[in-house]
């Protein structure tokens, strides 16, 4: 993997903070799948299959994600709509009201973020020292931490 984590410092052009997945090609350039942040956290902890698979059962289908759009309506409006409909849209109307999976103390360990990350919980983490809010821990700021760690790493 230290490839990826090359290719993600911007040897090809292409700035971290930005690109949060890699294309994969074949050899004549033809798309054949993408690595994610995701993607990476599950394959340096393999474990994460298991429950990979104990969730499968749940997973959100092609049938059930296209039936979803059409039984609910969702996004049926032209995108150019998109101006009118959130000019009307207050933060109460939007954000996400955490809750104790959302937090992180700022002791806590760089893994227990990576993990709550890989098991879907709303990004960003809020970091609290005591009942005090001090900040957020972003996805991209877990994965840079690993990233580096992984390019330091004497094995290539």
């Amino acid at each position: 993997m230290p490839d990826e984590f090359v290719y993600l410092t911007g040897t090809y052009g292409v700035d971290a903070e930005t690109e949060k997945a890699l294309r994969v090609v074949d050899e004549d350039g033809g798309f054949v799948g993408k690595v994610t942040m995701i993607d990476i956290f599950k394959a340096l902890e393999p474990n994460y299959k298991r429950v990979d698979e104990k969730r499968s059962m749940g997973t959100l289908t092609q049938i059930f994600v296209a039936k979803a759009v059409k039984d609910f309506n969702l996004w049926m409006e032209p995108m150019q709509d998109v101006c009118t409909r959130g000019a009307h849209k207050f933060v109460g109307d939007v954000m996400h009201a955490s809750g104790d999976a959302d937090f992180i103390r700022a002791e806590d360990s760089i893994e227990l973020a990576l993990h709550k990350y890989v098991m879907g919980v709303h990004q960003p983490l809020i970091v609290k020292e005591g009942d005090t809010v001090t900040g957020v821990l972003r996805f991209g700021d877990v994965f840079e931490v690993t990233r580096k760690a992984m390019l330091s790493c004497p094995v290539r």
